[in-house]
Parts: structure tokens; sequence; C-alpha cells
């Protein structure tokens, strides 16, 4: 191996995660700068919710109702609504770089087509979160820390009408499968379910998504996985990469 390619072999995980790391960065503030067309917004929620009644799929308020007799359990899943989304999917790329690296090209392509996907979807369809549309279900956020992360002083922070497709969902659902598929462990394999399980529980119980969201933000991820497989097996890693 030439000094050339010791160099990229060494260089190889720093630029990997950071691609990964500078991407979804990228990702946040495009999606800070969509213009938050409100009327649009909330009649897109409206739009949804009586899908899902005709679905017979509007579960929402009363999976709310019934977590809302536990105050410390909703207080928990606001706390891991707020934190765990990118911090998780992070660890996770890390783990799997390591883990698998042909493993971690593929999960690499698949979400980051995918985000961008989502990305132009919360452009052209502008959906309000279930706690901002007027249909009865609660803020839990504001309800018991006082902190409204829809009011518009917060909108460059986030976008508060980037309910569909929901990435919270995608992103634990694709999560999920690569810990199934690539861990050794079966705690990690495990975490592969109760993770997905958990997030899809608590974006519902906190009025942050539709149960018709994660079915969007899981079909868009498949979108992204699907596109980027004949790459996958068309174009191959340098060899600096494939070392390992």
């Amino acid at each position: 191996m030439s000094r050339a390619s010791r160099l990229l072999h060494r260089l190889d995980p720093v630029f990997q995660i950071g691609l990964v790391i500078g991407l979804a960065e990228v990702y946040r503030l495009l999606r800070r700068l969509i213009p938050t067309d409100w009327p649009q917004a909330i009649a897109n929620a409206q739009h949804v919710e009586r899908l899902e009644r005709v679905a017979h799929f509007s579960w929402e308020q009363g999976i709310q109702a019934w977590f809302l007799r536990f105050p410390d359990v909703v207080k928990g899943m606001n706390w891991f609504y707020l934190s765990s989304h990118f911090v998780v999917t992070g660890a996770f790329f890390v783990w799997l770089y390591w883990r698998n690296r042909e493993g971690f090209s593929i999960f690499r392509d698949g979400f980051l087509l995918a985000t961008a996907i989502a990305l132009v979807i919360h452009w052209r369809y502008p959906t309000a979160p279930p706690r901002l549309a007027n249909m009865g279900i609660k803020d839990t956020i504001d309800l018991y820390s006082g902190v409204n992360i829809g009011k518009p002083h917060h909108e460059r922070f986030s976008n508060p009408v980037a309910a569909v497709p929901s990435l919270h969902a995608g992103w634990a659902l694709a999560l999920g499968a690569g810990l199934v598929l690539y861990a050794r462990n079966w705690l990690l394999r495990l975490a592969g379910v109760v993770y997905p399980a958990a997030v899809l529980l608590t974006i519902v119980v906190t009025g942050n998504h539709y149960v018709f969201d994660a079915v969007a933000g899981a079909l868009v991820m498949a979108v992204g996985f699907a596109a980027t497989a004949p790459f996958r097996v068309s174009v191959r890693e340098p060899a600096y990469a494939r070392s390992q």
C-alpha cells in the first residue's frame, strides 16, 4: 500500500463520519429556511386527519389520553423526543462504520437520499403536527415544561410544519433494521426493536406526529434505500476504504 493510500485509509473514518454529520447539519439548516405557510400546513394536517379516520387508524387522541395519566412517563418521553434523534443516529453511524464498512456505505447512501426526499416533501407539503392543528391533541412539551417549540420565534431553530414525513420515525426504523442486521450482541439486536418502537410511541404521545406521518417516514426511507441499491451494486468503494 502506497503512502498516499495509507494516509487516505487513516483519514477515511474522519471523512465518512464527517460527511454524514455535515450533511445532517445541512439538512437542519435547509429545513429551517423553508418558508412556514401556516394556513396550508393546518389544511394539510386536516387532510391527514380525515385520511386516518377513513382508514380507521386515527388513534392519536386515545393513545395520548391514556399516557397523560402518567405525567412522569410523559415527561421522560418529552426528553427522549428532544434529545435522542440526532444523538442516537450519529452514534449508530459511528458504530456501523467500525462494525461493517459495506453496511455503513449502504445506510449512509440510503439515509442521505431519503432525507433529501423528505426535505422536498416538507417544502411542497407543509403539515402542522397534531399539537398545532387545533384538533384536541395536547403539546406535552409545552404542558410540562412551558416551552412551545411551535411558536414563531422558534422557527429559526426548526421547521414546525415538517410533520410529513416523520424522519424521527423513518430514521429510527432504518436504524433498528441496521442493528438487527449487523449487530452480533443480542442486546444490540434487542435495541434494534425497542428503540424504533419507543420512537414511534413517543412521537404520537407528545403530539408531534400522526400515525400517517410515521408510515410516510417509513416509505420515504424504503424509497431512499431502494433507489441507491443499484449504485451499491455497480460502484465499488476505493481500495483504502475496503481494506478493513
